[in-house]
């Protein structure tokens, strides 16, 4: 291991969006987690809307926010450690920059999150985030769009549900 470091990104990040995409591919064939395009996350990492983990300057760990509704909500999505890195407290990292950088930019609006799993759920419950209905979160078309690049999306379709992740709500303070 090098030096290992979590950050918020800057516009210096964007050539770290084909990894990032890369390390989200690769969760996604064990996770319930939504794809995304090297161009899509280049535009998060350029807002200053993504965390970046390194380890001696080698992503090692990710994640965004994106806004909804006119930023009545934020997701926190996309977060994902490189298994070579996982239970070392680098997701917790991730989601606390995002916590910050989300709350620092977009105060006002509630925090959202879909997951199915049992360590970000933890997580969330740890940060104050409740278990919701999925009715509760946005009803931005655009946020659901995402749930097709899923690997369960054509199971969810064909039982006419919406989605199969819980959602979860902290509401701001």
């Amino acid at each position: 291991m090098g030096v290992l470091e979590v950050r918020e990104s800057t516009s210096e990040d964007v050539h770290r969006a084909e990894a990032a995409s890369g390390l989200i591919e690769q969760a996604s064939t064990e996770y319930d987690i939504a794809r995304r395009t090297p161009e899509w996350l280049a535009r998060k990492i350029e807002m200053g809307r993504a965390a970046i983990a390194t380890d001696g300057g080698e992503l090692v760990g990710f994640g965004y926010w994106s806004a909804w509704e006119n930023d009545t909500f934020i997701s926190h999505s996309g977060l994902v450690v490189r298994p070579d890195h996982r239970g070392s407290g680098m997701g917790r990292k991730l989601k606390r920059v995002l916590f910050e950088s989300s709350r620092r930019q977009l105060p006002k609006a509630a925090l959202m999150s879909l997951t199915t799993s049992p360590q970000v759920r933890k997580l969330n419950l740890s940060l104050g985030f409740e278990i919701v209905a999925l009715e509760e979160l946005t009803k931005d078309p655009a946020f659901w769009e995402g749930c097709k690049s899923c690997r369960n999306f054509a199971g969810v379709q064909a039982r006419g549900e919406r989605c199969c992740c819980e959602g979860m709500l902290l509401r701001p303070s």
